[in-house]
């Protein structure tokens, strides 16, 4: 055997090995995990930490909503006043579009009869 043939097989021992031993590592692993799935415990620290968040949330969502509440509320009782300004104008709308499509038919239907004189 050469030496650069010697070389050769010398790293892809090396590699293979190393191959070998990163993949019997991994298997390793994921079999403790396995065994270990059911000691998922959580500190008394974390457990602390995460009901303390959890209060913090819980007691900000309690104060949009009572804002939420607070913002309809004066919405639906303003609403009832200005309602009634709000439909009088309507109302002249709709009497002015009324009279308006009225004057278009008759003009229209006048129109017609004078295409179908002619």
């Amino acid at each position: 055997m050469s030496f650069e043939e010697m070389v050769v097989a010398l790293v892809g021992a090396i590699g293979g090995i190393a191959l070998v031993g990163f993949i019997v590592a991994k298997v390793t692993g994921l079999i403790k995990a396995w065994i270990n799935r059911t000691n998922t415990k959580i500190t008394e620290k974390d457990f602390d930490r995460l009901a303390k968040a959890f209060v913090e949330h819980k007691k900000d969502t309690n104060r949009r909503i009572q804002n939420l509440e607070a913002i309809i509320s004066e919405d639906s009782s303003s609403s009832t006043s200005s309602a009634d300004q709000i439909e009088a104008p309507k109302q002249t709308i709709e009497i002015d579009e009324q009279e308006e499509q009225q004057e278009s038919t008759e003009g229209n239907n006048n129109n017609l009869r004078n295409m179908l004189n002619e």
